[in-house]
């Protein structure tokens, strides 16, 4: 029954996800990311990178979504035609262009997501899949002794879950 596993025994350890410092660029965040998605072979692909300060502490995460933003892709620069039909972003031209490699210098605490929840290692997934679905986000963070521990992901309590619904 997923309601009696608790976050500790879903997440993926801190030492296995992606995680870095906040002075790193969006270009080494990226690496990162593509670092760890052909280290565990395809059987999870990050989604999302963990930021902490020098201290270890938690400082924010940087999604797939920051990244891209942050890189600023002429798509994504709002014009009066593009507000009023968001199809005609196209004709934007060169998507990412040669400004995609200057911006990607930018460091992550510029444009990284705060931490919008967390759980405690020892609480039921239960709480964690209602914070996470309250707080519109895909991963939360698991902490333990004030410290974080590792990530837990909705994936992998909808694959729980589904466990229980179709009788696995």
């Amino acid at each position: 029954m997923p309601s009696q596993k608790s976050a500790r025994d879903l997440m993926i350890p801190l030492e296995d996800y992606p995680h870095i410092p906040y002075w790193f660029s969006l270009r080494q965040a990226m690496a990162i990311i593509r670092e760890a998605t052909v280290k565990f072979g395809g059987s999870y692909e990050p989604r999302a990178v963990l930021v902490f300060d020098e201290k270890y502490q938690l400082l924010g995460i940087l999604t797939l979504r920051d990244i891209i933003k942050g890189l600023e892709p002429r798509f994504l620069q709002e014009t009066p035609l593009i507000k009023t039909d968001p199809s005609l972003a196209v004709l934007a031209g060169d998507l990412f262009g040669p400004k995609a490699k200057e911006q990607s210098q930018r460091p992550v605490s510029e444009v990284m997501s705060p931490i919008k929840a967390t759980v405690n290692a020892g609480d039921p997934i239960t709480k964690a899949l209602f914070l996470m679905i309250k707080e519109h986000v895909g991963i939360i963070p698991v902490m333990q002794d004030n410290r974080v521990a590792g990530m837990l992901r909705l994936n992998d309590l909808f694959a729980e879950i589904s466990k229980t619904v179709l009788g696995e």
